[in-house]
């Protein structure tokens, strides 16, 4: 990969959209990425399969959080999940092409791919990048799993890739010491880092960010955050709040 493109680090990157739970806006959501369009801001979102392979736009792996229902999405179609509403709102969980189709080269995306367990990526890379290709907007892919990262790389990924670390707390300790490290790195050779805000200042961050890897802070959730997040980091990952657009 060359230079990296400007809004990588030069503007904050809205968590999940550009959400409000008290008006109604959940994250994830269609009306999250219109309302962050609206003001600007890049999104963040993640994608992981239905039972019937589509890529649909959720972080939990399991629905009761956002949908008050228990069971797994991967146990559930496209369909079906659309059908659920987010949240007590009337918003389902969309589709990844939904999302594609709503911002239409807008605002850029940062993606961030999901798996059931970090050796069973099911082909999720390669679905991917088959609909980042026919998309014609500024696109940016990072994972926690340095396996995906390895596979979006051999894969021919022409946008920027990126391995999402941090402190790790709930991971096992393996996991955890190899994630903090990010010695992985020297094999997938990712183009930025996106670091747990909780993890900063890191060895390992500043190690890669003087090697021109770019770190990027998340989640960050106050204009005090934000001033902590750039003192070890290129941008901000926000949620929370609404950055002051002198950033």
């Amino acid at each position: 990969m060359g230079d990296l493109p400007q809004w990588l680090t030069a503007v904050p990157i809205a968590h999940r959209g550009l959400h409000d739970p008290s008006a109604g806006i959940p994250e994830n959501s269609l009306p999250a990425f219109e309302s962050a369009i609206r003001q600007g801001f890049p999104c963040e979102l993640d994608v992981r399969f239905s039972a019937d392979g589509h890529l649909v736009v959720i972080h939990d792996a399991d629905l009761a959080r956002l949908t008050g229902l228990p069971g797994p999405v991967s146990g559930r179609t496209a369909a079906e999940l659309r059908a659920l509403r987010l949240s007590g709102t009337e918003h389902g969980i969309p589709r990844f092409t939904d999302v594609l189709d709503l911002v239409d080269g807008r605002v850029p995306l940062l993606v961030e791919t999901k798996h059931a367990h970090p050796l069973d990526g099911r082909g999720i890379e390669a679905a991917l990048l088959g609909h980042l290709r026919a998309y014609r907007g500024e696109v940016a892919v990072h994972s926690f799993d340095p396996v995906a990262v390895f596979r979006l790389r051999r894969l021919g990924i022409r946008c920027p890739l990126g391995q999402i670390s941090g402190a790790l707390a709930n991971a096992d300790p393996v996991s955890r010491a190899l994630g903090r490290s990010l010695v992985t790195n020297f094999l997938t050779r990712p183009d930025f880092i996106s670091f747990e805000l909780a993890g900063l200042p890191s060895r390992a961050a500043a190690y890669w960010r003087e090697r021109g890897r770019p770190v990027l802070a998340w989640p960050v959730g106050s204009a005090a955050q934000a001033r902590r997040a750039h003192e070890s980091a290129d941008n901000i990952i926000f949620s929370g709040f609404v950055p002051s657009s002198e950033h």
